[in-house]
């Protein structure tokens, strides 16, 4: 992860640590509309003194506990639906990459979501191994770089996605798989973690160079 991506999620869990505040006052309350060039340096300079001094929304909802999410946030200490474990602490077997617009509901449509949260999975659980962006320029829609970007998972969770998408995805023998509205990242995860310890479908069981047990069965 480049140091202006770790800038960019570190940002993202500070605004969800203050939901009652809009995104661009979190900005500007940082100073980052002033900054020349924010930096993770610069995020990690701010005092809590110094924005308890200038915070803009009502100081009597800042408790000492919100104040310390504040701090572990600008130091990168995320909360666990932003904590990454690296593949190289963990190999996972299979990956579910997840369209999402803040790491715990799936509601992206896949040609439109900028934010991708890559999971791993094993017989033992589910964990979170990437956290990927899409940049791209304003009112560009690039369903490539999207699936490039997810090049390594098996499966793709989404609210909606095309046609056309789909079989790009399915070119980069990612399986796309469209949830209903109000689905979370949790509860589908709890279900390919189900799926992983059970019988895999063949199509999944052939990806993964696995025996299939429905082959065996005779008619």
């Amino acid at each position: 992860m480049s140091s202006d991506d770790e800038l960019f999620w570190r940002l993202f869990a500070l605004i969800q640590v203050l939901p009652e505040l809009p995104p661009k006052q979190v900005i500007s309350w940082l100073g980052g509309d002033k900054a020349p060039s924010a930096s993770l340096g610069w995020l990690e300079g701010l005092s809590i003194s110094q924005l308890e001094a200038t915070y803009p929304g009502d100081a009597d909802c800042m408790t000492f506990a919100r104040w310390q999410q504040v701090s572990a946030c600008l130091h990168g200490e995320l909360p666990e639906h932003l904590s990454v474990v690296p593949p190289t602490h963990r190999p996972a077997q299979i990956q579910a990459a997840f369209a999402s617009q803040d790491g715990l509901n799936i509601d992206g449509h896949f040609g439109q979501c900028r934010l991708f949260f890559i999971y791993g999975f094993d017989e033992n659980g589910y964990w979170l191994t990437g956290l990927r962006r899409f940049a791209a320029v304003a009112g560009q829609e690039d369903n490539e770089t999207r699936a490039r970007l997810v090049h390594d998972c098996q499966l793709l969770f989404c609210e909606a996605i095309g046609g056309p998408a789909a079989a790009r995805l399915i070119r980069y023998n990612i399986h796309p798989m469209k949830v209903t509205a109000g689905t979370t990242i949790e509860s589908q995860c709890q279900s390919v973690l189900q799926m992983l310890t059970s019988s895999l479908p063949p199509w999944l069981a052939r990806r993964l160079g696995r025996d299939n047990p429905l082959e065996q069965r005779v008619f």
